[in-house]
């Protein structure tokens, strides 16, 4: 491929450069700030930079002052190696940027497939490609590491006739390792992360089954603890069953004393009642007891009255002449009044002395006033007590008086009447006289308490029951029940013959059962709790177990495509070491000759590193092999410059891209340089060559020189205004 025309607008320096180029050796001469390292990054970007792309480098290819709307534009008219003609224009203008490209029939406007199409033309695959080989700016003659896979893929392709290297594989192949075996802890590679996988589930799966087996225990235990818990359960029925039967026994044994209590109590009823009835039947007196006391006791007082009324009549004295003036009574109430004042006085002067501001004198005047007071009441209370008695006696001796001025007459008719009343009284009793009926009245008494005691006797008996039926009927079914109850208790044998020691015994046979059941149950729970708080499920384990089995085969999987890739790794290493073998001696010969030329037979055997791409050369002074590093920057940019023009060729195979050189002999002298820029005009017959420089010494052995003009601008303001003007 050779360019014919390139023509650049609003690009850095160059508003409208338009430039024709010879298809040998073009040189581009200019001072320096000219423009012609722009022309070198112009061509890289018209043959590998995308029309969308960003950033500071596109942002600095706008022309200098220019605005914002004047976008960089790149315009190619080449021909092929087959002579078609085509045409590239590049815009750059971020989103907005444009490329076309025609190329004999075709036209094509997108970007990317514009730039398959120049790698196919040029055989340069990409920018670090380029500059590696067939672009080379200041001092950048030794840099062939820019793109050293795509360099080496060159290397083998051009030599054992591939479409492609093994870079990309290799580069593949060697993710995939570094995939496979990292060992950082925040990206583990897929073996790392297999084998931790696998740990994880081997962990899981052991505690899942040791949970499993703990299950498979702690059920047995549950199920152990439930049998025991059922034999408890069952012994504590039986039990409860026998102490049942003691408690019944206990129930038939009180119902059997009951019955035979009730029977000796209705037995007694019934004798009682019997005695009862026949005492009723046998009163002394026709008439009740009440009415017989009431009888005797009005005879009584008649008896009395006769007595009195005859010792009366036998000794009563005269009294026509007896003086019958009262005694004088004593007078109480007004020294009680003064007692009561005195009292109230004394209290109050007491109760005001004791709080007031005189101190306790006055309280003491106050209680000696209180004591009068109470000597002179207790004095009102004597004569009180002297006064009733006076008047007492007064009565007395006025109804006295009073009887004996009775006339005698009247003692006697008083006497009479009751002397009949006291006859028709003993007539009504049929008795001779009082003391008959006091004889009468107390028989009738006796008999009469003797029934009251059979009656109490009976209510204590009977208490405040009123039996419906006859106490005899009771009587005679209380021995029944009584019997009937003590042939149950003898048809229930030992338990029968004793209930209250049995039902003692059973209940502590019982009570050590309950504790047993309830020691069971504790077991029990505590059995199911353990159960109940085992989570580990079955089905999960062995879905662990499944996992397990996965992921180790996914390990032994990763194990062995690891294996895999590494022995494709090693053949790869092993063929590259092979092609690049062959590729470094086809380059030693291509570059010898060139090498023995620029260095004007200095040099002539060269041998290079297929392994570091670094070359060494036979020294004569010392009689051996030594880097090219270790000789002068003039002689190693020398020798760099022959292995550019070596791989050049050697790596675009039948491809021929254009070389461009921004000035790369400054550390060559004249001869030397004349030299190299010969072997560059020889090389521009097949490949070629744009040569920018300041210097004119390139102008006779180039095909065609373009001289690019100086900057015309400056700065015309003193630098005193131009820091005030700063300022």
């Amino acid at each position: 491929m050779r360019i014919e025309r390139l023509r650049l607008r609003d690009l850095m320096r160059h508003a409208d450069l338009d430039l024709e180029l010879a298809p040998g050796l073009t040189v581009v001469r200019g001072p320096n700030e000219s423009g012609k390292s722009t022309i070198q990054r112009a061509i890289e970007f018209a043959f590998f930079r995308k029309v969308t792309a960003a950033g500071q480098d596109v942002e600095g290819l706008r022309r200098w002052g220019a605005g914002q709307e004047a976008a960089p534009v790149v315009e190619l008219d080449f021909v092929d190696d087959a002579g078609v003609a085509g045409h590239l224009v590049k815009t750059f203008a971020g989103v907005k940027g444009r490329a076309e490209l025609l190329w004999g029939d075709d036209k094509l406007n997108d970007p990317a497939a514009i730039e398959r199409r120049l790698a196919e033309l040029t055989g340069i695959p990409n920018e670090k490609f380029f500059r590696s080989t067939a672009a080379v700016r200041h001092e950048e003659l030794a840099d062939l590491d820019r793109d050293e896979t795509t360099l080496r893929d060159r290397l083998q392709m051009s030599v054992s006739g591939a479409d492609r290297g093994i870079g990309a594989a290799r580069k593949k192949l060697d993710d995939a390792v570094r995939k496979y075996t990292t060992e950082g802890a925040k990206n583990p590679g897929m073996l790392k992360t297999a084998r931790e996988r696998a740990a994880a589930l081997e962990i899981q799966l052991s505690d899942g089954e040791s949970a499993l087996a703990r299950l498979e225990e702690e059920r047995s235990a549950l199920s152990r603890a439930r049998d025991a818990d059922a034999t408890a359960e069952r012994q504590l029925k039986t039990d409860r069953d026998q102490l049942a039967a003691a408690e019944r026994a206990v129930a038939l044994l009180a119902r059997q004393q009951g019955a035979q209590a009730r029977y000796e109590r209705y037995r007694r009823a019934t004798e009682l009642r019997d005695e009862i009835a026949a005492k009723e039947a046998g009163h002394p007196a026709r008439v009740p007891l009440s009415a017989l006391r009431a009888s005797v006791e009005r005879l009584r007082v008649a008896e009395k009255q006769i007595s009195e009324y005859r010792a009366e009549l036998a000794d009563q004295p005269e009294v026509s002449g007896y003086d019958v003036g009262a005694l004088p009574t004593p007078s109480w109430r007004r020294w009680a009044v003064v007692a009561l004042l005195l009292a109230v006085v004394g209290i109050v002067i007491a109760a005001t002395g004791t709080v007031g501001p005189f101190g306790t004198v006055p309280g003491f005047v106050g209680l000696g006033i209180a004591a009068l007071g109470l000597l002179i009441g207790a004095t009102a209370l004597v004569q009180q007590r002297r006064s009733s008695d006076v008047r007492r006696q007064n009565v007395l001796r006025e109804e006295q008086i009073s009887r004996r001025l009775r006339g005698r007459s009247e003692i006697e008719q008083l006497l009479r009447d009751t002397e009949a009343r006291r006859d028709g009284e003993l007539e009504v009793l049929e008795l001779a006289d009082v003391a008959a009926a006091e004889l009468l009245l107390e028989a009738e008494t006796a008999h009469v308490a003797a029934i009251d005691q059979l009656k109490a006797e009976q209510k204590g008996l009977l208490g405040d029951e009123r039996p419906a039926d006859d106490v005899a009927r009771l009587r005679d079914a209380a021995a029944a029940e009584a019997e009937q109850a003590r042939h149950a208790l003898a048809g229930m044998g030992e338990i029968g013959a004793e209930p209250a020691k049995s039902r003692e015994r059973c209940e502590a046979t019982v009570r050590a059962s309950q504790a047993e059941r309830e020691r069971a149950m504790h077991e029990m729970a505590n059995a199911e709790g353990r159960v109940d708080a085992n989570k580990v499920d079955a089905e999960a384990v062995a879905v662990v177990a499944e996992q397990l089995f996965e992921a180790r085969r996914r390990l032994a999987a990763a194990e062995r495509r690891l294996r895999i890739v590494r022995t494709t790794l090693e053949t790869l290493d092993a063929a590259e070491k092979a092609t690049m073998r062959k590729a470094a001696r086809f380059l030693e010969k291509r570059m010898a000759g060139d090498v023995a030329r620029i260095t004007g037979g200095r040099y002539r055997r060269i041998r290079v590193d297929e392994a570091e791409l670094t070359f060494s050369v036979f020294s004569p002074e010392t009689g051996d092999w030594v880097d090219v590093r270790s000789l002068s920057q003039g002689t190693l940019d020398q020798f760099y410059l022959a292995a550019r023009l070596g791989l050049v060729r050697q790596v675009t195979q039948d491809r021929r891209p254009p070389l461009v050189f921004d000035d790369p002999f400054l550390t060559f002298d004249d001869v030397r340089a004349r030299e190299a820029l010969q072997l560059l005009r020889e090389t521009a017959a097949e490949l070629q060559v744009i040569y920018l420089t300041t210097s004119d010494r390139y102008d006779d052995v180039a095909d065609r020189v373009v001289v690019l003009p100086a900057p015309t601008e400056r700065d015309t303001q003193a630098p005193d205004e131009a820091s005030v003007g700063a300022a």
